[in-house]
């Protein structure tokens, strides 16, 4: 069993829609929003802004290309843990995955894909280059080293 759906960067958290309970604005949360963050900027090269987009996969069979495999670990009446394989971090599920898969997987195989970044093509940052002066350029360039290297 496959689910599909969009996640969308708030200012708080990573938040999805889907057709399942109505759901609208579900927060991913406890963890998995952190954890979400690191795969969009390990894509995009960039750090998540407010409204950008990943596309989620989750099967309980292998899928084609899966970023990650997330493994049972604990659960509750609140949510379930899972490992991420990838990060070997900890990814707080929610009970209403369990209500669409209807159990608590061991497993579950996870593609990510950004949808929309906020990266600029080449064509923009050549044109923004170009109506700098070279004091700018290099304040511009010394400003990405104190933050981690992104302009």
């Amino acid at each position: 069993m496959i689910i599909e759906f969009i996640a969308r960067k708030t200012p708080s958290f990573w938040v999805f829609d889907h057709e399942h309970q109505n759901t609208q604005n579900e927060p991913l949360c406890n963890g998995t929003d952190d954890v979400l963050d690191q795969y969009y900027e390990k894509y995009t090269g960039i750090k998540a802004k407010n409204e950008d987009e990943l596309s989620i996969f989750v099967s309980t069979e292998q899928i084609d290309n899966f970023n990650t495999v997330l493994c049972f670990e604990s659960t509750d009446d609140y949510g379930t843990i899972y490992l991420d394989m990838t990060l070997s971090k900890k990814v707080w599920l929610c009970p209403w995955l369990q209500s669409y898969f209807e159990h608590k997987p061991e497993k579950l195989y996870v593609k990510i894909t950004p949808v929309n970044s906020n990266k600029i093509s080449d064509e923009e940052f050549n044109q923004i280059i170009s109506e700098m002066t070279d004091v700018e350029i290099i304040k511009w360039i010394e400003a990405s080293y104190q933050n981690g290297g992104l302009l």
